[in-house]
């Protein structure tokens, strides 16, 4: 008796003949061949329609694709390096926090030396304005006009006193103006320079005190007045005539003195603010900036009038004394010869061509550049302008 093949859907084989009577079901047979026929059509039909929705949506499953992916690929790799780098620079931070603070205060420290150069090379810039003036305050050709005009020996010596008094003068004179040309920038660039790029810096009220330290043209004619009446109280004191003979030792002396004589005709007794910065600069900047540029002067004239500024400027003028007068004796000895002393009459001309070179601006020896670096390495100084530009740092 052979039996009906296996088949995935009952009923889709009639059974054999020798079954016996028809079954009840029989009825039933064509719809169970139908919906076999429909179960086993269906998964193509469904992969079909995938395919086709893959199809119209190509270009937003890809993007999905990547955001999905990417995104799992950042959070499960990504993330955690960058946890790990963040806490790694954060430990760094606090093992090299001493490091750190080194570094800030060695950037510090850089830009101060840089203000220190920019104060000195604005200062030299004013040096022909207040040369011209020179020139105009001192009458050495009246001086040699007289010499060639007297009649008899009396007159020709007095004439040549003038002309003494008018040379030396005009060297300290100039040695004066450098070194207050150099100290006036120095306060103003470091009390500016020390608020640039802070909350408080305000650049155009800066800029606008920065132009009230060209206050000094206007006071030179007062200051050439004083020096010429120093010098000539000096000579009379050290009894230093036309025919004295004096070498490099004995003019330092001259000059130095009659330096520190003018100081305290000018600056002593709080008396360098008032004839530096006097209050009429206050009107000077643009009304948006008075209000800050005078807070700026208030503090600059607190410094002119104080004893570390007189004391520095006492060192600065006595180093450029000294270095004038060298320069003195190599003029004389180029001209005239000999190991000296000299002739004081001897030093008139080389005193007017060192009065003129300390006031320009050039390289070569005792000019101002000349003398500018060698004011700058004066330790009182720097000492100084430390205490104005790390003010905050120190306070």
């Amino acid at each position: 008796e052979t039996s009906a093949p296996p088949s995935r859907c009952p009923g889709l084989f009639p059974p054999p003949a020798s079954a016996g009577p028809a079954s009840p079901f029989a009825a039933a047979r064509p719809a169970a061949r139908a919906r076999c026929r429909a179960q086993v059509g269906a998964p193509s039909m469904v992969f079909g329609r995938v395919w086709n929705f893959v199809k119209r949506h190509k270009k937003k499953l890809i993007f999905s694709t990547i955001v999905v992916g990417g995104s799992y690929v950042a959070w499960n790799v990504l993330l955690p390096k960058l946890q790990d780098h963040l806490m790694n620079m954060m430990l760094a931070k606090l093992a090299g926090g001493g490091d750190s603070a080194e570094s800030m205060e060695a950037k510090r420290r850089e830009r101060f030396e840089h203000k220190q150069q920019v104060a000195d090379a604005h200062a030299r810039k004013k040096l022909a304005a207040l040369r011209a003036k020179q020139n105009a305050n001192f009458r050495e050709e009246a001086c040699t006009a007289r010499i060639k005009e007297a009649q008899g020996k009396e007159a020709k010596l007095e004439a040549f006193k003038a002309f003494q008094v008018e040379c030396l003068a005009k060297a300290v004179s100039a040695l004066y103006l450098l070194h207050l040309s150099l100290v006036l920038h120095r306060i103003g660039f470091n009390i500016a320079g020390r608020e640039l790029g802070t909350a408080s810096g305000d650049d155009e009220a800066h800029a606008a005190f920065l132009q009230t330290l060209d206050n000094l043209e206007e006071c030179s004619a007062r200051i050439a007045d004083a020096i010429r009446k120093v010098v000539r109280e000096c000579i009379v004191e050290t009894s230093v005539a036309p025919t004295t003979l004096v070498g490099q030792m004995t003019l330092e002396k001259l000059l130095t003195k009659a330096s520190r004589e003018a100081n305290k005709e000018l600056l002593a007794g709080s008396k360098a603010s008032a004839l530096l910065l006097p209050d009429e600069v206050n009107e000077r900047p643009p009304k948006a900036q008075q209000k800050a540029v005078k807070r700026l002067l208030d503090e600059a004239r607190d410094y002119l009038d104080s004893p570390q500024f007189l004391q520095v400027f006492e060192v600065a003028t006595t180093r450029g004394a000294t270095q004038m007068s060298r320069g003195l004796e190599q003029e004389i000895t180029q001209a005239v010869g000999g190991d000296g002393p000299w002739p004081m009459a001897k030093f008139f001309g080389p005193l007017t061509k060192l009065a003129g070179l300390c006031l320009d601006d050039s390289d070569g020896d005792y000019s101002a550049k000349d003398f500018s670096r060698r004011f700058a390495e004066e330790p009182r100084l720097a000492e100084f302008c430390e205490g104005l530009f790390f003010q905050d740092a120190r306070a």
